[in-house]
C-alpha cells in the first residue's frame, strides 16, 4: 500500500508538469518585425566589412553605423576600400540608418545622448583597425 501511494504520487507530479512550450505561430508586431530588420542589416554590415584587409592606410575607412536617438553613429566600424565595395555598404549603412532613425521616431525612443568620440584609423597586421582616440 505505501508503495502505490508512492508511484501515484510521483505519477501526479510528473504529469503536472504542464504542456510543451508552442512554437509561436502568431506573426510578429511590427515593432518586432523592425528590430529584426535592423539585426539583419546590421549583420550584413558586419559581414560585408568582415576582417578588414589593406595594403596601406590610405585604403581604411571608417563607417559611422546606425543612429543614436539624440544624433550621432551608434558606433564606428573601419573598413577597407580595398577589400569592400564601398558604394554598396555606404548604401546598406545609410538603409540602416534611415529604418533606425524612422523606428526611433515612431516608438518615441530616447536616448542619454552622449557623444561616441570618433575613433582614430590605423593599420595593424594588414587590418584597419579603428582604435579609441585616448590611445593617440
Amino acid at each position: 500500500m505505501k508503495y502505490l501511494v508512492i508511484s501515484a504520487s510521483i505519477a501526479l507530479l510528473v504529469g503536472c508538469g504542464g504542456p510543451a512550450e508552442e512554437p509561436r505561430t502568431e506573426p510578429m508586431s511590427e515593432m518586432e518585425d523592425t528590430q529584426a530588420r535592423l539585426a539583419g542589416l546590421d549583420q550584413q554590415i558586419r559581414s560585408m566589412i568582415g576582417m578588414a584587409y589593406a595594403d596601406s592606410v590610405e585604403q581604411c575607412r571608417l563607417a559611422e553605423v546606425g543612429r543614436r536617438p539624440c544624433g550621432g553613429p551608434d558606433y564606428y566600424m573601419a573598413y577597407s576600400t580595398a577589400a569592400v565595395d564601398e558604394s554598396a555598404l555606404l548604401e546598406l549603412i545609410a538603409d540602416h540608418r534611415k529604418l533606425q532613425n524612422s523606428y526611433q521616431q515612431q516608438n518615441d525612443i530616447v536616448g542619454t545622448c552622449e557623444v561616441i568620440p570618433k575613433p582614430v584609423l590605423t593599420l595593424q597586421g594588414g587590418r584597419c583597425i579603428a582604435s579609441a582616440t585616448a590611445e593617440r
